[in-house]
This record gives structure tokens, sequence and C-alpha cells, in this order.
């Protein structure tokens, strides 16, 4: 027996009618959009029609599909197939959000960070990344991480709260995160200075190519502040961290320092590796 396929009779229904020229085009995407407008939303997105994407969206978004509703608030944010609106924006992925839509919460996360289309509001925007960030959204929990390390004139600064979200970003091996960590033990900010921590988490955002890491931890490294000191792992990593034109003067400048007071034993290392 063959499988009827929904809405086919709408469709039946239309061609037994006598229905304007001008009609038919639009009642057929009526029908089609019913019948499954996210799908079709995704083809259209695929194919960079965009206009398209956010008429099926649209219509799906209405229809409570999650999915359809976090594409559209995106569609609308970036001002693809119309005029960028973060208020409708905001609308949509808000409806997406109370569904459970992780990258919808992170979005409105930022949307609420940010002031746009909404008012700015960190605290609302601090919950919504740690809803995300609860759903596995390691972006968000790095995001939470850095609202409370840095703190708002709505939002006090929490490092202990700042340091339960970056570590859940940072085991999941965002590298950012592991660099934020080791620089709030490295200053003492909030926590109690810990270099020998520090060089922990930088170590671990070493391994991800991060040049702020490289720079920090190859200083760590050529002074023997909460490692053993290592000249020729230093001056490596300072090297590395140098390939960064911002970080190449700092860079340069304490592989010079660490030279100075090199060893004889150390003294081809340096003539080798530190350049001008």
């Amino acid at each position: 027996m063959a499988t009827e396929i929904p809405g086919i009779e709408k469709l039946r229904a239309l061609a037994h009618r006598r229905v304007s020229p001008r009609l038919i085009l639009p009642l057929a995407l009526l029908v089609l959009a019913a019948i499954g407008a996210r799908q079709f939303g995704e083809i259209s997105l695929s194919l960079g029609a965009h206009q398209y994407a956010r008429f099926f969206y649209l219509v799906a978004a209405w229809q409570g599909n999650s999915a359809a509703q976090n594409n559209l608030g995106a569609l609308y944010l970036e001002g693809k197939g119309g005029f960028p609106d973060p208020v409708a924006a905001a609308h949509w992925l808000q409806k997406a959000a109370e569904q459970g839509q992780s990258a919808a919460a992170f979005n409105l996360g930022n949307l609420y960070e940010e002031g746009r289309g909404v008012p700015r509001d960190s605290r609302r925007a601090a919950a919504l990344f740690e809803q995300a960030a609860q759903a596995g959204d390691h972006d968000a929990a790095f995001n939470a991480g850095r609202l409370y390390a840095d703190g708002r004139p709505d939002l006090p600064k929490d490092v202990n709260a700042a340091i339960k979200w970056y570590t859940k970003s940072a085991d999941a091996g965002f590298a950012s995160a592991q660099y934020n960590l080791g620089s709030l033990y490295a200053q003492g900010d909030g926590v109690a200075k810990d270099f020998s921590m520090a060089a922990q988490w930088y170590q671990r955002a070493v391994k991800s190519g991060h040049p702020k890491a490289q720079l920090d931890l190859g200083s760590m490294y050529a002074f023997g502040i909460g490692v053993d000191r290592d000249l020729a792992r230093g001056l490596q990593l300072l090297e590395a961290a140098a390939q960064t034109k911002e970080l190449a003067p700092k860079a340069k400048a304490h592989a010079a320092l660490a030279c100075r007071d090199r060893t004889p034993l150390e003294r081809d290392l340096c003539d080798r590796r530190v350049r001008n």
C-alpha cells in the first residue's frame, strides 16, 4: 500500500479549484511550509536563498520548532534575507532558549551582554551562558567565566564562579579558558597566587598554540618562576610567541633579559636564539 504524503490532500484540493495564477506560488509555498517548513528552511539556507529561509523558518517558528526559532533569530541578527532586526532576533531566540536550545541561549546571552535588541543585562547574560554551558556549550562556559572574572556594574565580580566556568571550558580543550585560568593564578586575582598552578594551565594552552600562553610560560621557564629554570625551553616558547606581531617586542625583551644573566654554558644557546 502506497504511503500517503502529509498535506497531499491540500494539494489535490488546490488542483481541482480555479485559482488565480498569481496565487499559485504563494499557496504552494504555504502548503510546502506546512509539510516541512524547517527542512525547507535548511535547504534554502544551504543554497544561500536567505529570503526563502526566513519565510520557511518563520512558519516553522510559529509552529513552535525551537531549531527554526534559533535559526530565524540568527538570520534576523545577521541581516540575511532582509534588514537586520535585533529585536525580532531576541524575540525568537528567547522562544528557542525557553525550549532548551543551547545555541539560542548562547546567542541571546551575547545580546544581553551587548545590549542589542534587549536592554543590557549582565546578570541575564550570565544566566543564559550558564544554561548553554550546562548543555555542553564550551564557548558559553568561557563567556560565563569571563563575565564573572571581570565583573560588570550590574554583576559583581565572582572569582570562584569564574574558575568554575573557566574550568568547564578548559577541560573541554578551550585554550583561551586555559590561559585565563593560568592568569588568575599567576596574578593572584581573587585567589592565592600560585605560579605552579598557573604554569600547568599555561602548558595546556601552549599545546593548542595559544600565543599569550607561549609568552607567559616561556618567561616562567626562562626565569625559573613556578617551574625549574630551563632557558632552552623558555627561549623556544618566547621565540614562538614573537611570531605574533603584537607580542614580539615583549617576547624579545624577556628573552634578552633572561640571557643577560646567562651562565657560560648558556652563552651559545642565547647567541643562537636571541634576535633583534
